[in-house]
């Protein structure tokens, strides 16, 4: 029986992938799934900050409106929420029943989620207006810019001195200023009073003769009339037929008063401000707080101001300073990294702060 020549001949190939085809194929698959569980795990933190940031929002303005429709004026009466230490956490202090009555509420942030900066409690008046405490200073109609940050982003939630709330927003709203009234003197001025004597001179005539048509006994009526001056001054007022007297002691008016002096050993002419820092650093849209005291034996107004306040916000007005006593000024940037420098003024000195904006830091894999 002949053999076929194409079976000694023809070469068969076996179908499939080698070893190393298969290595490559697995890493790639690996950095792909890499990459997409990455995606979704920052997919989920981001959704987890913004509800976090929501809900925190709403708190504040449910405080708001509760404090204006109770009108609560006293400390005790406002609705507030107050940052836990632990910072994952903050209590909501407000009718939450609706029977008038303060309740508290602790809420929890989500896994991942904190807030980046000190504990301090926010509350509003009857007026709406917001009073902020932080490190045991309370100042009222202050801005304050509350950031919740996750592993990969950060929010913002700012609060104007009005109450009105926003969420991630570049926009610097001005501080509301406080108002003082000055009343002036309304004291009417002093009126002129003149006082006029009328004396009546009885002369009996004895006899019985008549004498220019008046008959025995008649009576003869000479008027006397006498003006004192007016009071502010020693003038003499003269009406024709009358007499006029002079007041030779007019009366004295009382000097107005005038409020003494301070002496001048506690008038400070010269002091030094300090700065609890020399250079603070902000990331975009993020914030920071200096501190500021003096050395002067008198209590002393401190203000702030940015050198570039479109870029660079300072919030915290002027405030006025005891001895040994500080100011906290919150310091916030925009989306413009810089150098900017913060002007600390006082009656007596000045002191000068660097901030310096810097954008995010972007790792590589």
């Amino acid at each position: 029986m002949l053999k076929s020549k194409a079976n000694f001949k023809t070469s068969r190939k076996r179908g499939g992938f080698s070893a190393v085809e298969l290595v490559i194929t697995a890493t790639v698959l690996t950095i792909v799934s890499g990459f997409g569980l990455m995606g979704i795990n920052r997919a989920n933190a981001s959704i987890r900050l913004a509800g976090a940031a929501r809900e925190y929002a709403s708190y504040i303005e449910k405080a708001r409106t509760l404090s204006i429709r109770s009108h609560a004026d006293d400390e005790t009466e406002r609705s507030r929420i107050t940052i836990d230490k632990n910072k994952t956490s903050y209590t909501v202090t407000m009718d939450l029943d609706g029977d008038r009555d303060l309740d508290t509420r602790t809420i929890t942030l989500p896994d991942g989620i904190a807030f980046d900066g000190v504990a301090e409690t926010i509350a509003f008046d009857w007026r709406g207006r917001t009073w902020n405490t932080r490190d045991g200073l309370t100042m009222p109609n202050a801005q304050v810019s509350i950031r919740l940050k996750s592993s990969s982003e950060t929010i913002s939630i700012d609060i104007t001195g009005s109450g009105d709330v926003t969420v991630n927003s570049a926009v610097f709203d001005d501080s509301v200023p406080n108002v003082t009234l000055r009343v002036a003197n309304l004291a009417p001025p002093r009126t002129t009073t003149t006082t006029t004597t009328t004396t009546t001179t009885t002369t009996t005539t004895p006899g019985s003769t008549t004498t220019g048509g008046q008959t025995p006994g008649s009576t003869t009526t000479t008027p006397d009339t006498t003006t004192n001056p007016p009071v502010t001054g020693g003038g003499t007022t003269t009406n024709p037929g009358d007499t006029t007297t002079t007041d030779p002691n007019p009366p004295t008016l009382p000097n107005p008063t005038t409020s003494p002096s301070p002496p001048v050993d506690q008038i400070p002419t010269v002091c030094t401000l300090t700065a609890d820092v020399s250079l603070l650093t902000l990331d975009l849209l993020g914030s920071g707080t200096i501190k500021v005291s003096h050395n002067a034996s008198v209590n002393l107004a401190i203000s702030a101001s940015s050198s570039k306040g479109t870029d660079l916000q300072v919030s915290g007005g002027t405030q006025t300073v005891a001895p040994k006593g500080f100011a906290t000024f919150t310091i916030k940037a925009k989306k413009l990294i810089g150098s900017y420098t913060v002007k600390f003024s006082t009656s007596c000195g000045e002191k000068d702060v660097t901030v310096k904006v810097i954008g995010p830091v972007v790792l590589g894999l």
